[in-house]
């Protein structure tokens, strides 16, 4: 159970480092170096972008929660996608007014499946092969 909620947290962590820094890289690369903070301008490229790597990222997150806790992957998985979804409506919640919506609400449907996708992919290469020898 240990094992579950720590691999659960890894896999959280892993997601929100990834999607921080890739945010920080976007952002500096397209106000450059000496900008200063404003509205979020939201574009359907950096729609499409942020729910690629979002996606990607909740795909990854999942398939290290699923390694990291190994035999409890699918209580860890389901403890990531819990936790995740509700940490992720609460930052929603909070930042309602600052956060594009259509992005948020589909970051908020499509982590779930994307997590569940990621430690599948991992379970699945983990699981022995068929031996024809007795």
């Amino acid at each position: 159970m240990v094992r579950a909620i720590l691999a659960a947290i890894a896999g959280f962590l892993a997601i929100g480092i990834l999607l921080v820094f890739t945010d920080q890289i976007t952002t500096t690369l397209s106000q450059g170096f000496n900008s200063t903070p404003g509205p979020v301008r939201f574009t359907l490229f950096s729609f499409l972008f942020g729910l690629t790597t979002g996606s990607s990222y909740c795909f990854l997150g999942g398939y290290l929660c699923a390694a990291l806790a190994k035999e409890n992957a699918r209580l860890a998985t389901l403890i990531l996608m819990l936790g995740g979804e509700l940490i992720g409506s609460v930052v929603v919640t909070v930042f309602w007014h600052s956060l594009p919506h259509l992005f948020a609400i589909a970051m908020l449907l499509i982590f779930a499946a994307c997590v569940r996708a990621g430690s599948n992919f991992q379970r699945r290469g983990n699981t022995p092969a068929v031996s024809l020898q007795r």
